[in-house]
């Protein structure tokens, strides 16, 4: 079976910053999707697979839920609330209690974020639309409360880092340079923790991540991230007048000949060039030269 992008993932198409946005919604790989609930606890694990747009996840009723997790792992303490918003490639566990016999909708809210007119309007932060449906059998097996303290945080804290990194969040590029395959950006050393700094005066919503590791947001605006945001994270929302400050530290194998990303995970602005490369490298030891990429009518298996 083929499906026609343009009827897939809510919004607009005319005006647009974020990339394309569609008008339906797929739960692994379906629409109108449900599923059945034999407990009285249901766990969803949630990843915002879409190119473009921002979810604001809660339910139909306005119930409250605990998130249990963020990108990279279990929060230190279960938190309740009653929004979730995942920009691009986030992702987050959520637990929610059920009652026999109900049945309650998963839906994207709009979007809260402090855009302007346009971003909100044509960057889909208007849209409100269901995901999903649970539906709860006539009985449950019951669920036992979850506990009050969950995994204790190994993130780094950002005190002392060995140095600290600016990034300028663009659509024409990051720290005003285009993706380039055959140049490094960034050389990190193994076992080292870095601060960096994310700006975004774009006029646009971005977010940013980062491969090879996970990193603890510090600051945002210049405040202590709420509670969501305080879990093991690769990914973060930068609405344009945002700056977010980030703790990483490089505890991963060092190869200097294999970069690292990190980029707009809106796919729209990622191929427009929002993309850097960094490399791991041992102490005391240079980036390789980047291999120059394939050139045109070569053929790689």
């Amino acid at each position: 079976m083929t499906f026609d992008g343009a009827k897939l993932d809510h919004g607009h198409k005319l005006m647009r910053n974020v990339g394309f946005l569609g008008d339906r919604t797929m739960v692994n790989g379906t629409l109108d999707p449900y599923a059945t609930v034999q407990d009285e606890l249901v766990r969803l694990r949630l990843l915002n697979a879409s190119t473009a747009r921002v979810y604001t996840f809660g339910f139909d009723d306005g119930r409250a839920f605990r998130q249990i997790a963020s990108d990279g792992g279990l929060l230190e303490a279960p938190h309740t609330t009653s929004r979730l918003r995942l920009s691009p490639g986030e992702r987050a566990e959520i637990v929610i209690r059920m009652q026999p016999g109900e049945r309650r909708i998963l839906r994207s809210h709009p979007l809260d974020a402090g855009l302007d007119f346009w971003n909100q309007r044509f960057g889909g932060g208007d849209d409100s639309f269901d995901v999903m449906q649970l539906r709860a059998a006539p009985t449950l097996r019951p669920s036992a409360e979850l506990p009050g303290a969950l995994v204790a945080s190994a993130l780094p804290t950002g005190e002392d880092p060995s140095r600290s990194r600016f990034f300028e969040l663009k659509m024409s590029g990051i720290n005003g340079r285009k993706m380039d395959m055959s140049r490094v950006d960034e050389t990190v050393t193994r076992g080292t923790t870095e601060t960096w700094t994310l700006r975004n005066d774009d006029g646009m919503p971005h977010n940013f991540h980062v491969h090879d590791v996970q990193f603890r947001i510090l600051e945002i605006n210049g405040a202590a991230p709420p509670p969501p945001l305080r879990g093991p994270k690769d990914t973060v929302f930068v609405p344009s007048g945002s700056t977010v400050r980030i703790a990483l530290r490089f505890d991963g194998p060092a190869d200097p000949d294999t970069p690292y990303m990190y980029h707009c995970h809106l796919l729209y602005h990622e191929d427009k060039g929002m993309m850097g490369q960094f490399v791991v490298v041992d102490p005391g030891r240079p980036a390789a030269a980047p291999k120059p990429p394939p050139t045109s009518g070569s053929h790689q298996h």
